[in-house]
C-alpha cells in the first residue's frame, strides 16, 4: 500500500462540498500569538501550526515527554540521543544532531516568551499547557537566538481571578506513574496564582544480560509558580517561578550491533528489552527558573518589559558502546558485543542564563508597530569524561563557555486596504562567544582559548491579502541568521561562521463548508550560506562543526473538518526535499575498518590510531535527520450519554525514513514508520471527571532513532507499545 499517495488521496477527498451537515456546530477559531500579539491564525502571513493542550495530553501520555512532538506538526522532527534530556528540533529538514550540551540549535524553544537556549533546558516537562504553536521558517525578526529554521512556542496556563484546577493520574506499562495537579484563582482584587505540579515515575524494564538486572527506570517531579498583580487597568505584573528534578538509571539506551552489515533495518531478532550494558550509568537533572513581565499601557502606546533567569545543574553517564567487551564474536557480528569499551559523561557542573527583553508596541490608524531590545548572556562549565567499566573517570576535560548577545528589532503591520496588509520586519544582532579548554584528570588534551564574534542583520517582508471572507492568500520572504559557534570536547576544538537563510514561501488559510472546516497550505524554498552542520563519529568519535551552503523546497498542508456533528477529521503533511550544495565538503565515514556499507564515495584515505581513516563526499546528500514525508491523521468522536460525553479518538503518525548522519550509508538509515495511538473514555458534564483507555504505539513499531558510528553497529530506538488508565477530576 502506497500511504503517501493514500493520504493525500484522502485529503482531496474530503474537499468535496458535503450539504447533509447541521448548521449548529462549527470549527472554533484559532487564535496564536506567532507575532507576540493575539491574532486569529488566518491573519498570520506565515506557516504556523497550533496544537491544543488537550492534544498535547495525550500525546504525553505513557511518560512521554516533548520528543512525542516529533511529526505532530507539519516539518516538525525532535530526537535525542541523550534520551529524556537534550531533545534536538528540527523544521524543513533544518536542526543540528550536535551531541554536545553547549551545541546551539537553529529552531529556537520559547516557553513563555523566554527562549531557552541550552539543550539540556529544553528538556523541561510539558504540564499544564495553554497550546503549543510551531512555527516554520526563519522568525529572527521578533524571536533571537537561534531562530533560521523556526520556533517551537509553548504557552503554560496562567493565573486568573476565576477559581479553576485539577487533578490527573495515570498507571500504565512499564509500571509507569504519573500525576499532574494544578489550582489557581485569585488572592485579593489585584493578586491572583496558580501552582502546578507534575510527577511521573517509571521501573526499569529493560534486561541487562550482562549483570542480569534490569534498567531503564526514572522518576522526575516538577513544579511552576505564578502570581499575577494587576493594581491598576494600566499596569499588570506576572511572576513565574519553576523548577525540574530528573534522576534514573539509564540516559539513553544503546544497543550494540542493532545492524545487519550491508542491510537497511534493525537487525532480524531485534529486542528493545533486552540489552548488554558493562558499564555504570544513570543521569541527573536539577533545573531553577524565574521570570518577570511587566506591561503597562500608556494609552497610545504600550510597554512590555521580559525578565528571565534560568539555570540547570546536570550529569549524564552511559555505555556508548552498548554491548560487552571480549567476546568471541568480532566487530559488526550480530549480538551484544563491543569491539572496544566506550562509556562516556558529560556534565553542566555550572550553568546561568539570563535574558532581558524590553519592548514598545502600539497602534495608529491603520498601523501595528512593535519595536524592542534583546539581551542575552549565558555562562556554562561542562564537564566531559571517558569512564572505565567500574565507573572510575578518565581523559576528564573541562569547557568554559561565555555567550553575549545583544539585539534591536522592529516589525510594522500597515493595512493598505480592508484586504491587504504588509508585514516589515527588520532585527540587527551582535553576538560574542568565548570558549576555553581546561584539561583534567587524566587528560592528554591541550588547553585552549577560542573565541569569535559577529553581527548581522534579519529582515522579513510579507503580505496577506483576503479574497474574501473564507479566504486568504499570502506571500512572504524572510533571511535569519545564527552567529558563529566554537566547540571543545576532549581535546577537539572547531568553529563555524555565522549561518545565513534566506526562505521564500506562498499560501492560502481557508475557511470550508460554512465555518465546519479549515484548510490550510504552504509552499516554500529556502538557501542557506555556511549552514552549521556537525559531523560526529568516525575513527575517534570526535565531534566536529562544518560550514556548508545547502537548500531545500517542499510544502506543508493541513485540513481540519466535522464530517458528522459526532465526528472530527484532522489531516496534516509536509514534504521537505534538502541537499547539501558543497562540493568539497567531505566528512569521516563510520569507523576505521569501516563498520558500514557506504553510498558516497570515498575520496581520501590516510592512517588513523585504529587503522585507515575513510573520507567521503557528502555532496547532493539529504541532511540528517530531515525524513522527507510526514503525515498525520487524527479521528475524533464524541456522542452525548447521560450527563456527560462518550469519546474516543485515534491519531496515526507516519514519518519517512532519513539518513541519521551527513554521510549515506546502508545500514545508519532511520526506517519510515507508521506510529499509532488511541483514547477511548467517558468525560462527566456534572461530576467534573474524566476516565479512559490510553494507548501509545500501539502497534509496537521500532526503529533506530539514531546510531554510534565509531565501533560496532550500535543505535538507540523509540519508545515501544504502552497502555495505561488516565483518570482526571476537575475542581
Amino acid at each position: 500500500m502506497n500511504f503517501k499517495r493514500t493520504g493525500l488521496a484522502v485529503a482531496v477527498a474530503l474537499l468535496v462540498p458535503v450539504s447533509s451537515y447541521a448548521a449548529e456546530y462549527e470549527l472554533e477559531e484559532v487564535v496564536v500569538t506567532a507575532q507576540k500579539r493575539q491574532q486569529s491564525l488566518r491573519d498570520i502571513p506565515a506557516s504556523v501550526t497550533a496544537i491544543s493542550a488537550e492534544r498535547v495530553e495525550d500525546l504525553l501520555n505513557g511518560g512521554e515527554n516533548i520528543r512525542a512532538l516529533a511529526a505532530r506538526a507539519p516539518s516538525l522532527n525532535i530526537e535525542s540521543s541523550n534520551g529524556r534530556q537534550s531533545p534536538r528540533f528540527y523544521i524543513r529538514g533544518i536542526g543540528n544532531y550536535d551531541f554536545d550540551v553547549n551545541a546551539t540549535q537553529p529552531v529556537s524553544m520559547i516557553l513563555d516568551e523566554v527562549a531557552l537556549e541550552n539543550s539540556v533546558l529544553k528538556s523541561i516537562p510539558l504540564f499544564d499547557i495553554e497550546q503549543v504553536e510551531v512555527l516554520a521558517g526563519p522568525q529572527g525578526t521578533l524571536f533571537g537566538r537561534g531562530t533560521t529554521a523556526g520556533v517551537v512556542k509553548i504557552d503554560t496556563i496562567k493565573p486568573s481571578h476565576e477559581t479553576s484546577g485539577y487533578l490527573s493520574a495515570g498507571l500504565g506499562s512499564r509500571g509507569t506513574y504519573n500525576m499532574t495537579g494544578a489550582v489557581g484563582g485569585s488572592l485579593s482584587d489585584t493578586v491572583a496564582a496558580r501552582v502546578a505540579i507534575n510527577y511521573l515515575d517509571r521501573d526499569a524494564w529493560i534486561d541487562n544480560s550482562v549483570t542480569g538486572d534490569e534498567f531503564g527506570g526514572f522518576d522526575e517531579i516538577s513544579y511552576r509558580l505564578q502570581f499575577l498583580l494587576t493594581p491598576s487597568e494600566e499596569l499588570s505584573t506576572l511572576f513565574k517561578f519553576h523548577g525540574f528534578h530528573q534522576e534514573g538509571d539509564m540516559p539513553q539506551v544503546f544497543y550494540a550491533n542493532a545492524f545487519t552489515p550491508g542491510v537497511k533495518g534493525l537487525r532480524s531478532g531485534f529486542d528493545e528489552e533486552e540489552a548488554s550494558h558493562d558499564a555504570p550509568a544513570g543521569f541527573d537533572l536539577d533545573q531553577f527558573g524565574a521570570s518577570a513581565k511587566i506591561e503597562y499601557d500608556f494609552g497610545s502606546f504600550a510597554l512590555t518589559s521580559i525578565t528571565s533567569y534560568d539555570t540547570v545543574e546536570s550529569f549524564s553517564q552511559a555505555d556508548i558502546d552498548g554491548g560487552l567487551q571480549g567476546g568471541p564474536e568480532a566487530i559488526g557480528a550480530l549480538g551484544g558485543q563491543a569491539f572496544f569499551s566506550v562509556a562516556s559523561g558529560d556534565g553542566l557542573s555550572d550553568h546561568g542564563q539570563f535574558t532581558q527583553e524590553i519592548r514598545f508596541s502600539g497602534e495608529r490608524d491603520k498601523l501595528f508597530y512593535q519595536v524592542g531590545f534583546y539581551y542575552f548572556d549565558e555562562e556554562i562549565t561542562v564537564d566531559s569524561s571517558d569512564f572505565t567499566n567500574t565507573g572510575t573517570p578518565l581523559n576528564l576535560t573541562q569547557v568554559e563557555q561565555k555567550t553575549e548577545s545583544t539585539a534591536l528589532f522592529g516589525q510594522i503591520e500597515y493595512d493598505w486596504t480592508d484586504q491587504f496588509s504588509v508585514i516589515l520586519g527588520l532585527r540587527y544582532t551582535e553576538d560574542e562567544k568565548d570558549l576555553q579548554v581546561i584539561p583534567r584528570t587524566g587528560s592528554t588534551a591541550p588547553a585552549a582559548s577560542i573565541g569569535d564574534d559577529d553581527s548581522y542583520v534579519s529582515w522579513e517582508v510579507a503580505g496577506n491579502y483576503d479574497v474574501n471572507p473564507d479566504l486568504s492568500v499570502y506571500a512572504r520572504v524572510a533571511t535569519g541568521s545564527r552567529g558563529p559557534v566554537t566547540l571543545g570536547r576532549f581535546g577537539f576544538t572547531s568553529q563555524a561562521d555565522t549561518e545565513t537563510i534566506t526562505s521564500v514561501e506562498s499560501g492560502f488559510k481557508a475557511t470550508l463548508w460554512d465555518g465546519r472546516a479549515r484548510w490550510n497550505g504552504t509552499v516554500y524554498s529556502w538557501q542557506i550560506d555556511d549552514q552549521q552542520l556537525t559531523a560526529t563519529g568516525g575513527t575517534g568519535n570526535t565531534n566536529e562543526i562544518l560550514n556548508a551552503d545547502t537548500e531545500g523546497h517542499g510544502f506543508e498542508t493541513d485540513f481540519e473538518a466535522f464530517l458528522t456533528e459526532n465526528i472530527r477529521v484532522t489531516l496534516n503533511a509536509s514534504y521537505n526535499n534538502t541537499e547539501i550544495n558543497d562540493s568539497g565538503l567531505l566528512t569521516e565515514l563510520c569507523s576505521a575498518t569501516p563498520i558500514c556499507t557506504t553510498k558516497d564515495p570515498i575520496v581520501d584515505t590516510f592512517p588513523g590510531f585504529f587503522g585507515t581513516v575513510n573520507l567521503v563526499s557528502v555532496d547532493g546528500n539529504p541532511l540528517p535527520r530531515a525524513p522527507e514525508w510526514i503525515y498525520n491523521v487524527i479521528f475524533d468522536y464524541e456522542r452525548s450519554y447521560g450527563e456527560g460525553m462518550v469519546y474516543a479518538s485515534t491519531d496515526w503518525n507516519y514519518r519517512d525514513e532519513s539518513n541519521i548522519f551527513l554521510y549515506d550509508s546502508v545500514e545508519f538509515v532511520s526506517e519510515d514508520r507508521w506510529i499509532g495511538g488511541i483514547r477511548v473514555g467517558y468525560r462527566s458534564d456534572t461530576d467534573g471527571y474524566d476516565v479512559a483507555l490510553v494507548g501509545r504505539n500501539i502497534t509496537d513499531e521500532i526503529v533506530a532513532e539514531g546510531a554510534i558510528d565509531f565501533l560496532n553497529l550500535t543505535a538507540f530506538v523509540n519508545e515501544p507499545r504502552y497502555w495505561g488508565i488516565e483518570f482526571r477530576k476537575n475542581l
